[in-house]
């Protein structure tokens, strides 16, 4: 089997993340369908936005909006997939001014480098989080034939080829398939270390691979954000020992890390 330093704010983002808390699908074609709604228009979606916005200005007073008049100070990058179905609520902190978040399908450091080194370099924030996901339809895509689909979702699509590699086709689909959503994590963890290992080396930054587990394929509830990789450390065991969650209680450590990759 294979398979977050600590300041009050990185550990807020910490905190956040693994005491937190529908299979789904990720911004690629062949998206798991969700509960009924009805058939949206531009004009209805369009309306819904701008509703919305409305009572989020309502609902937030002129305060809110101070911190952001001078800049941003996130704490997290978080890098994760376009999937409409995985937001950051599931952290349940503020994400304005907390969270510089970076999606594309598949959660991909490669396809999106530009965006990490922004939060890594400029805002000087203190975990990237590698955020996958269950269900994912960008690993369900790379799995099979996907020479049809457009120049664009190809391209994205390619970069997961040593995912795929890795696959030997041995177990069940579903089994296949969360472990390949793993190791495209792992492998995102590799490519963060290899960009920024000396910050890393350094004790500025943690970089920690998970999964937004939705169907609870890894055992830990269905919601739960579950560890699976801190700064290229795969094994549960070690991951729970990692000086990285010294903050947390043995029973949210338990809680949140596992490991479905072989």
């Amino acid at each position: 089997m294979k398979k977050f330093a600590s300041k009050k704010l990185i550990i807020l983002a910490t905190c956040g993340l693994l005491a937190m808390a529908s299979p789904g699908a990720a911004a690629a074609p062949g998206a798991g369908q969700g509960p009924a709604k009805s058939p949206a228009t531009p004009q209805s979606t369009i309306k819904k936005i701008i509703q919305g916005n409305d009572a989020f200005r309502h609902t937030h007073q002129r305060n809110h909006f101070d911190a952001l008049q001078t800049g941003q100070s996130p704490v997290i990058t978080v890098i994760t997939c376009a999937d409409s179905q995985v937001h950051t609520q599931l952290f349940d902190f503020e994400p304005d001014n907390n969270i510089f978040i970076i999606r594309n399908i598949g959660n991909q450091i490669v396809t999106s480098e530009g965006s990490v080194d922004y939060g890594i370099h400029h805002l000087s924030t203190k975990v990237l989080l590698v955020m996958g996901h269950s269900s994912c339809s960008a690993i369900k895509t790379a799995m099979a034939d996907y020479s049809n689909e457009t120049t664009g979702i190809k391209t994205e699509l390619d970069t997961l080829r040593p995912v795929m590699e890795m696959d030997d086709q041995q177990d069940p689909f579903n089994e296949r398939w969360a472990q390949n959503v793993e190791r495209n994590v792992d492998m995102q963890v590799r490519k963060g270390l290899k960009l920024y290992g000396d910050k890393v080396e350094a004790g500025e930054l943690a970089v920690v691979g998970a999964v937004y587990d939705f169907n609870d394929m890894w055992g830990k509830g269905h919601g739960a954000l579950v560890v699976v990789n801190i700064n290229g450390v795969t094994h549960p065991q070690k991951i729970m020992n990692h000086p990285v969650l010294n903050e947390l209680s043995r029973a949210e450590i338990v809680t949140h890390v596992g490991s479905r990759a072989k």
